[in-house]
């Protein structure tokens, strides 16, 4: 039995489509992989900065939480007063209202 005239040259064609295809793939994967790993790198940066955002943020806190409001001149309040909100528009709510 002879094989047609056309076979070798269609499947040689397959052939090397399919190895382009292929090729494809890895370079997409290779990407994807790059792009994560740029991801998680920046991601690890952000949270390094916040973290040293914070640490100062506490120290900060920490200072003034330890410092005495009266010696840098601050006193208790007299008289607490509040005043009663009228006119308001309907979608605004207070407490006590």
């Amino acid at each position: 039995m002879t094989m047609p005239t056309r076979f070798i040259p269609v499947l040689t064609v397959s052939a090397g489509a399919l190895v382009m295809v292929y090729l494809g793939l890895i370079v997409t994967t290779i990407l994807f992989a790059t792009w994560q790993t740029q991801a998680l790198s920046s991601i690890r940066d952000a949270q390094a900065a916040i973290g040293t955002l914070e640490t100062k943020y506490y120290a900060s806190i920490s200072t003034l939480d330890s410092t005495n409001p009266y010696s840098l001149g601050f006193v208790r309040p007299a008289h607490v007063q509040y005043v009663a909100a009228a006119n308001l528009p309907d979608g605004l709510t207070f407490a006590g209202r």
